[in-house]
């Protein structure tokens, strides 16, 4: 008797195991989620993709739907009441791979994928208008990070990717601003005032001189008839004291634009660094040819004189009174 008793126990348990269907743990889900229960709803769908006695779970697109749903709203709940639900973090993770379980599961037009598509379009949203709300109020680290965040909902958005690097920058956060900007550079999306704050933190702030050389060819790359980035090539060549190189890009730059007097006024200014002032003294007049009122041209050109004149003066002294 006491082993068929046994035996019965075994078989009840067995019976009850075998007939767990995850359908309605589901649907209880869904409408503890839609009543705002988000712990019931968490434990319903925790329980409904546990593993059945085939060793399966649901695979049904609305359950991972369902799923992602209530993730989503557990990452976005600020409340007291539900914050030891899940870390923000794998919240968020659970969402957007419950949602792209469905895009993965089912065609690009059926219902669930274009219901997963707007959940990640609202999750998105409100991630970039906590960042949003984050830089009004000055608390650029968070904006930053708020941001970055976004990107694990779109990891191709350039808005979200911009906007956390100029967040950053605000931050004093410059390393991750320029990794931010630099990776906008890398896809192609950078625009020409993306590429001049990485030449101004790269000048200014890092004093990394190599690196906004770096960041002005890849700029010249995408907009080759930029005067302002060839203006900056040269001058960051001239400042490395590089002058053949330097001299190479006035060249070039003066037979693709040989009215520019800027252009003359810095290849005199090489030449004035080679100690070649007859070469010097004609460059600084072609700039002044072109621009009468160029203030560097003219105080250079007027240096050059000076200088010419304090050698002669020189040998006049060292001459004796019959010389």
């Amino acid at each position: 008797k006491k082993l068929i008793f046994a035996l019965l126990l075994l078989g009840v348990g067995t019976f009850t195991y075998g007939q767990y269907v995850p359908k309605g743990k589901v649907a209880k889900a869904e409408s503890s989620l839609n009543q705002g229960e988000l712990d019931i709803a968490k434990a319903e769908i925790d329980e409904a993709f546990k593993v059945d006695a085939k060793g399966k779970v649901s695979t049904a697109a609305k359950n991972w739907y369902t799923k992602g749903r209530i993730y989503k709203a557990i990452y976005l709940d600020d409340s007291t009441e539900y914050k030891d639900l899940a870390p923000k973090e794998e919240a968020l993770k659970v969402a957007m791979d419950s949602f792209n379980k469905v895009k993965e599961m089912e065609k690009e037009t059926s219902t669930y994928v274009v219901f997963s598509d707007q959940e990640i379009n609202q999750l998105y949203g409100a991630i970039v208008n906590i960042g949003a709300e984050r830089y009004n109020e000055n608390d650029f680290e968070g904006a930053y990070r708020s941001f970055m965040t976004a990107l694990v909902v779109a990891p191709n958005d350039t808005t979200a990717l911009l906007y956390g690097g100029v967040a950053a920058q605000q931050a004093n956060m410059l390393d991750e601003a320029l990794d931010a900007f630099q990776q906008l550079a890398d896809n192609g999306d950078a625009n020409l005032d993306t590429y001049k704050t990485m030449i101004y933190i790269y000048r200014t702030e890092k004093e990394d001189l190599e690196k906004v050389l770096s960041i002005v060819d890849q700029a010249l790359q995408k907009f080759p008839e930029n005067k302002e980035l060839a203006q900056e090539k040269i001058t960051t060549l001239i400042v490395m004291e590089r002058s053949d190189e330097a001299q190479e890009e006035l060249e070039t730059a003066i037979s693709n634009e040989p009215t520019n007097s800027l252009y003359y006024y810095f290849l005199g200014y090489l030449y004035d660094v080679k100690e070649d002032s007859e070469n010097s003294i004609v460059q600084y007049k072609k700039a002044l040819e072109l621009n009468p009122e160029y203030y560097e041209a003219n105080y250079n050109l007027a240096v050059v004189y000076y200088n010419q004149a304090r050698e002669v003066i020189s040998e006049l002294n060292n001459l004796s009174l019959d010389e």
